[in-house]
């Protein structure tokens, strides 16, 4: 009996280790390319807006996993509103609105 626990656990533990890429953690920050010398660029992604939450009477938007108020700067962004579910960019004239849970409408 004890041969077979043993057996089972190595079993689970090596297959762990051959999860496939698409079973990455969600809430993981996007990757950042670099050119071919080397250079860091980012491409003009839209937000991440992961989690909304309430501090007081204000509201919290976790975008790319860093904590954002009104009024704050997000790159090239500046948060207009938080709402329950959304949350409101502007970029120049560009308004940009990030759902926390995707419309079940069609």
């Amino acid at each position: 009996m004890n041969k077979l626990n043993i057996c089972g656990f190595s079993l689970l533990c090596s297959s762990m280790l051959s999860l496939p890429l698409w079973a990455a953690d969600p809430t993981a920050p996007e990757a950042v390319l670099s050119d071919s010398t080397g250079v860091k660029t980012e491409a003009q992604q839209v937000p991440k807006l992961s989690l909304i939450r309430l501090e007081g009477k204000e509201r919290l938007a976790i975008l790319d996993g860093q904590p954002r108020r009104v009024g704050a700067m997000h790159g090239s962004y500046k948060v207009v509103s938080i709402g329950a579910g959304r949350v409101i960019l502007a970029q120049g004239q560009r308004q940009l609105t990030l759902q926390l849970f995707p419309s079940m409408t069609k």
